[in-house]
């Protein structure tokens, strides 16, 4: 897979994500979530490269995992919520519970 460019279908699906570098103490919500990772919009970002840990909380389960930023882009707060400002993460052998959630999200 080229570094930053997602092969997986994304679903747009709005859910918390708790991140960070040893613990999850940064919040932000996905934009859009696909089997190979997710795009996390957010005004606290990691540099490309970085290995993060990871907290999914979809309304069920709460998936923890690790992934690598392949893309970020800093900015306002203000351009958060359209998703101007985000990271891109690639997971890093994510669990098969949260693959087969994905799934069924018609992905």
């Amino acid at each position: 897979m080229r570094k930053g460019k997602q092969n997986s279908r994304r679903a747009r699906r709005r859910v918390q994500v708790r991140y960070g570098v040893g613990e999850t103490r940064f919040i932000g919500y996905s934009g859009n979530v696909s089997r190979s990772g997710v795009m996390v919009r957010a005004a606290r970002v990691f540099p490309p490269g970085t290995v993060l840990d990871i907290e999914l909380k979809f309304p069920d389960h709460t998936f923890r995992l690790r992934g690598e930023v392949v893309w970020a882009r800093e900015g306002s707060y203000q351009w958060v919520l359209v998703g101007r400002v985000g990271m891109g993460i690639n997971f890093i052998e994510p669990p098969e519970d949260l693959l087969r959630l994905l799934e069924t999200m018609s992905l």
